[in-house]
């Protein structure tokens, strides 16, 4: 091999990145996912954003008790879904019952058709792992109650309490 030839191969090697390029993208992606988390943080919170809303003088809290004499609840049939061909468990039993006010009750209690075929329909989507996890009861109950009041009348139903999850 003759001068040239070495001199052109040397020449021809690759060049290292400098570390600015894989430093500028990696704190980048970080900055972007701190923010995310907060974000999620922060709508996971929602009283807080709640209080703070109110301008501090306890407003929201007020409003939010309740004379627990006033309290109905509403029963509904258990549910049994299918959890599909893939899952581990054949199925899921789950009881609920809804808080609502003696005002609303009936009101309530003649909607239980509709609110029993909603949630079949979203107990059916939603992954057994989902499921599964121990954190699961929290999002389930915030997405029932979420379905339910879209269909029920104006706060007539306040919460959405979970008194069997069997997973078989």
């Amino acid at each position: 091999m003759s001068e040239e030839e070495e001199i052109e191969e040397v020449e021809e090697a690759p060049k290292k990145p400098s570390p600015l390029k894989i430093l500028i993208p990696a704190a980048v992606s970080a900055i972007a996912l701190g923010g995310v988390a907060a974000g999620v943080a922060f709508v996971m919170s929602g009283s807080n954003a709640e209080c703070v809303a109110d301008g501090g003088d306890g407003a929201y809290a007020k409003k939010k008790t309740k004379n627990y004499e006033d309290v109905a609840f509403v029963n509904l049939e258990p549910l049994v879904i299918s959890l599909g061909p893939n899952a581990n468990s054949e199925y899921l039993k789950i009881s609920i019952t809804l808080e609502t006010t003696d005002l609303q009750k009936k009101k309530v209690e003649h909607l239980v058709p509709k609110f029993r075929d909603v949630l079949n329909t979203y107990l059916r989507a939603v992954d057994e792992g989902d499921i599964a996890e121990p954190a699961a009861m929290i999002r389930l109950r915030a997405q029932m109650l979420r379905r339910i009041q879209l269909i029920a009348p104006a706060d007539s139903v306040e919460n959405v309490l979970i008194t069997d999850f069997v997973l078989n």
